[in-house]
């Protein structure tokens, strides 16, 4: 899962910028359905179902057809640079900011870190 994560962060197109005013403005319905897609990407794309050293090929063909929005990408850019616990603790707070309960690949990025 470790190269899972470090090759959805490739998948990331172009960083974006966001600033603050404060307030944060209401989540677009399309960038909240893909969080949820990233954050089910293993099951949405039948990974669960095959071999652990061959799910990776098919999430990363699945994702790229998958994810509608540049936020996504820009997200996945910003996320990108970080590693273990700090990469899961950040695709865990955006999926809680768009209204997620949580986000099962952060779990899984958890779960595949040293001494887990």
């Amino acid at each position: 899962m470790k190269r899972i994560a470090h090759l959805l962060a490739g998948l990331a197109i172009v960083a974006g910028c966001q600033r603050t005013t404060g307030t944060a403005p209401p989540v677009p319905e399309p960038y909240r359905a893909d969080i949820a897609r990233l954050c089910d990407v293993v099951v949405q794309s039948g990974a669960d179902q095959l071999p652990a050293g061959e799910r990776l090929l098919a999430i990363v063909q699945w994702l790229p057809e998958h994810l509608e929005t540049q936020e996504t990408h820009a997200f996945l850019a910003r996320i990108q640079p970080l590693e273990g616990e700090a990469k899961a603790d950040a695709l865990d707070a955006e999926a809680r900011r768009v209204g997620l309960p949580g986000c099962a690949l952060a779990a899984e990025w958890r779960a595949d870190e040293p001494g887990h």
